[in-house]
């Protein structure tokens, strides 16, 4: 009997953990076309997200298999979930490679994008999450920046926008507390394109 219930509850796990939908979007291939597709969404157990939509997309074609496209493949695509949009654009990371990232703040004279990575914990440590920002300028000048906010973070953002005078006494002021970086990088970024 508990051989039973444990092949049934494994195939109860296995068919949910694999189950998968898929959600209306879009992406943009290397020549600017906009296609719209559908977007293969992993579930976990708890009906939650679980796809890692940071290092590729698997997009339904029109024989409905699955074909995967990493960030060089494709310059961004799109979906709708659950009633939330998700936007994710083919940009380079501090490592050199191109990762999907989500946008933060998109403008004409400065971009912002971050994508996360989180580390479980073991016994001697608590899990966290890592936020990776790469700032973006019109002429593809790029900053890499990781969620560590200490004097060098504000003294490299100062310096990559220090053609924006007007900026610099922003950031003085902001970027005090870790709770708040999200919220002072929109505003800063704001500032920049006005």
């Amino acid at each position: 009997m508990k051989r039973i219930f444990l092949t049934s509850l494994f195939l109860l796990l296995f068919t949910t953990i694999n189950s998968q939908k898929t959600a209306s979007g879009y992406y943009m291939n290397q020549s600017n076309d906009t296609i719209a597709a559908e977007i293969k969404i992993g579930k976990g157990v708890f009906g939650q997200m679980s796809t890692n939509f940071t290092d590729e997309v698997y997009i339904k074609d029109s024989l409905n298999n699955f074909k995967k496209f990493s960030p060089s493949d494709i310059k961004s695509y799109g979906f709708e979930y659950e009633g939330k949009k998700y936007i994710f654009f083919s940009k380079p990371t501090k490592k050199g490679e191109n990762k999907f990232l989500v946008p933060m703040y998109l403008g004409n004279k400065g971009s912002l994008y971050q994508y996360g990575n989180f580390i479980a914990g073991n016994g001697y440590a608590l899990p966290s999450q890592q936020v990776f920002y790469t700032f973006e300028k019109p002429n593809e000048e790029y900053l890499f920046l990781r969620n560590i906010l200490n004097k060098k973070f504000k003294i490299q953002i100062k310096e990559f926008y220090s053609e924006h005078l007007e900026t610099q006494e922003l950031i003085d002021k902001k970027l005090q507390y870790w709770l708040d970086l999200n919220k002072d990088l929109i505003e800063i970024m704001q500032s920049i394109n006005k």
